[in-house]
């Protein structure tokens, strides 16, 4: 007879840590979209010039940032403003998240 493992996640599920840890995450998503669609209007601005225009910390931007580079939605270039070098933030363009080939089948489609 196969034995059969349980769920090690199953009994903290309804415990009250784990709702917290969940209620984190999604506020973390929150976070993210709503600096995604800065980014998205004010793209090539620095993690500062995103975090006082919103008005959160440096830091709760940076780690903004990092888990939307993390998923693929923005990366960061280096720039000069000012003269001075800064990193900026930009959001992918849609064609970045395609393959060469996948474009090219998108040019030849007839609509």
């Amino acid at each position: 007879m196969p034995i059969m493992l349980q769920d090690p996640l199953s009994d903290l599920k309804d415990s009250p840590a784990f709702s917290a840890v969940e209620a984190v995450k999604r506020k973390g998503a929150d976070t993210d979209w709503i600096l995604y669609q800065l980014i998205d209007k004010h793209p090539g601005e620095s993690i500062y010039a995103l975090s006082k225009a919103i008005g959160w910390s440096t830091g709760k931007v940076y780690a903004s940032f990092k888990r939307l580079a993390e998923d693929g939605m923005v990366r960061i270039e280096r720039s000069m403003k000012g003269g001075r070098s800064v990193l900026v933030v930009k959001p992918l363009e849609w064609q970045e998240f395609f393959t060469p080939e996948e474009l090219d089948e998108f040019k030849k489609m007839e609509f």
